[in-house]
């Protein structure tokens, strides 16, 4: 077959480009070890298709804490030990702060969101710091997250079935149809791209940037299509929303959101729109998954394991009663719903690899070598599922974060790096609250048990979460009922006024 001159010229520059990435590592110090790769091509073969925490947290018990791969000359430094990463990617943090380059992500245009920016672009980190940064900035919303709830109960209490899209609507709202222009079928669709072209390997072209100048028509191209129409669609995830609320304001109609509070400023220039729009789109997209994902594993878990429903139920009708729902004011009072919220985060993350970092400059850690651009990973899944600090680890168990002696949600994790490995999820304080007020209202006003097969047994639903940067329950099936005869009541009468 005839190969242009150009595109041939493409692919020995891409050859050579890994031969001297190769090079170079046979020059340096050891890199972390790490399962044997083939010649050229490294690890490429040994990579999970899917879950590749579990995949990643396996090797760390065969290589140690901290251990690599390669991928066509790229290193990888996976963190499978907390107190390896609170030392890298906490007290080292200005030398892996940064992001790595996805070529994918940039030729889809997911580069403009927080997750993707690069060290040194802070002004979207600011915008959100400057509205949702402290536990404290987050009173304000208190009223609309209250109400929002008391929707999704009313919801969930009109289609049992649609608890998960229920949870989605979490926040500013829209109507329907705004939803399915933004990103071609909704916020879902879009954090679900934004999932896949940011996933470390899953596209060549990151490894070997020089393949972006292929012609869409050679054999292999087919993420140039792709990301072709993802730009389109990242463009709907950000203008629609953001179009809405702006048309909302001039109408004289908006509520108190992350969107309104920024676009109060008087005579806004096209780059601080710009910057407002894709923090917008950032906080948007992550709180809509993030949410969906910890609200429907407390179904999953409210299903598998109903002796938790019940000892949750029993504390709301110690506190609140069955005479009205209950409302941030009851949070201290509450610390057994407190307990399942921090189990939810523990058994089923979000981010199980968090969003992966860039070594700035070559480092040492350990006798072993990082150099310079290593993508550095956080495997929070092995963190969090670790039989020496929780015990039965895989059981949805509340009582461990009850008691003196409890077990922190993140162990051995400073604070800061919490922030640091799970920055994906950007509205991290307004995560908190959102997925507290809507399990405590989920846990007054519904009861939730096992689907019955076609034989009448009990399906136990299975504790799975999908593959991709953010992961979410596998679907699963529950039966979802008021939990009393005046709780519709109740409800109507708390979504009768918005805020």
């Amino acid at each position: 077959m005839f190969i242009p001159t150009v595109t041939g010229s493409i692919i020995a520059a891409a050859t050579l480009g890994l031969c001297y990435r190769l090079y170079k590592r046979w020059t340096a110090l050891p890199l972390p070890p790490g399962p044997k790769g083939l010649p050229l091509i490294g690890n490429v073969l040994d990579m999970p298709k899917s879950h590749a925490w579990k995949t990643f947290a396996q090797w760390g018990d065969i290589y140690g804490g901290i251990m690599s791969v390669t991928l066509m000359g790229q290193p990888f430094v996976i963190l499978n030990d907390p107190a390896m990463a609170t030392e890298i990617l906490d007290k080292r943090g200005n030398l892996y702060a940064d992001r790595p380059t996805l070529e994918m992500a940039h030729m889809s245009g997911w580069d403009r969101v927080l997750g993707s920016a690069r060290y040194g672009d802070e002004e979207c980190r600011r915008l959100i710091g400057k509205v949702i940064g402290t536990k404290g900035s987050m009173v304000k919303f208190n009223p609309m997250e209250n109400y929002q709830a008391n929707m999704f109960l009313k919801r969930v209490l009109e289609d049992p079935k649609g608890f998960n899209v229920a949870t989605r609507k979490q926040g500013y709202s829209f109507p329907d149809e705004l939803d399915e222009r933004s990103s071609n079928g909704g916020c879902a669709q879009g954090v679900a791209q934004f999932s896949e072209v940011t996933r470390p390997g899953a596209f060549l072209v990151d490894v070997l940037p020089i393949l972006k100048y292929i012609p869409s028509w050679f054999p292999g191209a087919e993420f140039k299509r792709l990301a072709k129409m993802y730009t389109k669609l990242c463009d709907d995830f950000a203008d629609v929303p953001l179009a809405y609320v702006q048309e909302q304001m001039l109408n004289g109609q908006e509520t108190e959101s992350y969107a309104s509070n920024l676009l109060r400023e008087k005579n806004l220039p096209e780059e601080r729109l710009n910057q407002i729009k894709w923090s917008a789109a950032s906080f948007y997209g992550a709180g809509a998954d993030t949410t969906v994902s910890v609200v429907t594993a407390y179904f999953l878990a409210a299903a598998k394991y109903p002796e938790v429903q019940s000892k949750a139920q029993a504390e709301i009708d110690a506190v609140v009663g069955q005479n009205r729902l209950p409302t941030f004011d009851d949070r201290k009072s509450l610390p057994y719903i407190e307990a399942i919220c921090k189990e939810l985060m523990r058994w089923l993350p979000v981010a199980p690899l968090a969003i992966p970092h860039r070594a700035m400059a070559d480092g040492m850690y350990n006798n072993y070598f990082i150099p310079k651009d290593t993508l550095v990973i956080a495997n929070v899944w092995k963190f969090l599922h670790d039989p020496n600090v929780y015990k039965d680890p895989f059981i949805f168990n509340p009582d461990r974060f009850l008691g003196p002696d409890s077990p922190r949600p993140t162990p051995r994790i400073s604070e800061s790096l919490v922030m640091v490995v799970v920055s994906a999820l950007v509205r991290a304080h307004l995560a908190d609250v959102s997925v507290w007020i809507i399990v405590a209202k989920a846990v007054a006003g519904l009861t939730i048990t096992r689907a019955l097969d076609s034989s009448g047994n009990e399906i136990d639903p299975v504790a799975e979460t999908m593959g991709g940067l953010i992961s979410r329950p596998v679907p699963f099936t529950c039966t979802v009922a008021p939990r009393s005869e005046k709780i519709m009541q109740l409800v109507l009468e708390a979504t009768a006024d918005a805020p």
